[in-house]
């Protein structure tokens, strides 16, 4: 993770591409005679930040990021704004939201944009909401941790994920990374042969990045009493995902076409093996919310 506002994640691999942070002071000018004016010191100016985040189908569903980030803006709150180092920046407001589109479907649909993010420093009074585990422990509360205002020094403090807690990031990595491969082979299949072939690097290393996820999944479940469904389900998955990579290798103009089919339903199984324990993920999750795992 990038950086956190309010509830919003940026990743890099979710299309942040650019972070410009600028802070000001404020001077006032008094005149002198026969003389150069003299500057006095005022206070500080407000914080600014402005973030470029790129969208595309293959970044995640450009309609859906967009919206998220025009309702931050509409609900008028200051947000906490967290690096993913975990330094605590302080608290921002989304004061505009600039969308440059860059390609469309026919019906309108955003297939590609560049969205400018502009953030304001908010100084009045806010609490911080805690957005994601390891950021505040109640239990810290009145020692020195809990004041220093730094989310990296609790987060050290707070306990290691459970096994089970574990089983779920990697299971949720690895289809993030199978859904945006997805992506990418359905907006490339209209294509022609030529355009096709030169997408495979790309098609090769958007799969590979599920390959550790899934490695980590077969592992990490297989440490679970109840886990050897999930193991197994790592391997399925890991099996259709080299079997996509193997058919683009090796390919020539000639076959591509062929071979890309052959890739793309193979991801499209591990897709949908991934999205067919959904709701034995969700029991997990339940588990970890209700403090059972």
């Amino acid at each position: 993770m990038f950086a956190i506002l309010g509830d919003i994640e940026f990743t890099v691999a979710g299309g942040i591409s650019g972070m410009e942070h600028s802070g000001s002071a404020d001077w006032a000018e008094h005149a002198r005679i026969q003389g150069k004016p003299l500057l006095e010191w005022m206070g500080e100016g407000l914080d600014e930040c402005n973030l470029t985040i790129e969208l595309h189908p293959v970044l995640g569903d450009p309609e859906e990021r967009l919206r998220a980030l025009r309702q931050a803006k509409n609900q008028h709150q200051p947000l906490a704004f967290v690096m993913g180092s975990g330094e605590y920046l302080g608290a921002y407001v989304i004061k505009t939201i600039s969308n440059t589109l860059r390609r469309a479907t026919a019906t309108g649909q955003i297939k590609a944009a560049t969205v400018q993010l502009s953030l304001t420093e908010y100084t009045g009074a806010f609490t911080r909401k805690v957005v994601r585990p390891g950021l505040h422990d109640a239990t810290l509360s009145g020692t020195s941790a809990a004041t220093s205002g730094s989310p990296g020094l609790i987060s050290r403090l707070m306990p290691s994920p459970s096994t089970t807690q574990r089983v779920i990031s990697h299971a949720k990595t690895a289809a993030n990374m199978l859904k945006a491969g997805q992506n990418l082979y359905h907006t490339i299949e209209s294509g022609n042969a030529a355009m096709i072939l030169g997408q495979v690097p790309q098609l090769l290393g958007i799969t590979a990045r599920a390959i550790e996820p899934l490695q980590q999944l077969t592992t990490v479940a297989g440490w679970l009493d109840n886990g050897s469904d999930l193991s197994r389900l790592g391997e399925q998955v890991m099996g259709s995902v080299m079997g996509a990579r193997t058919s683009l290798n090796p390919v020539d103009l000639g076959n591509i076409i062929d071979r890309f089919s052959a890739s793309r339903d193979a991801l499209d199984q591990a897709v949908s093996q991934m999205d067919g324990a959904g709701t034995r993920l969700a029991g997990l999750a339940a588990q970890v919310l209700t403090r059972r795992a």
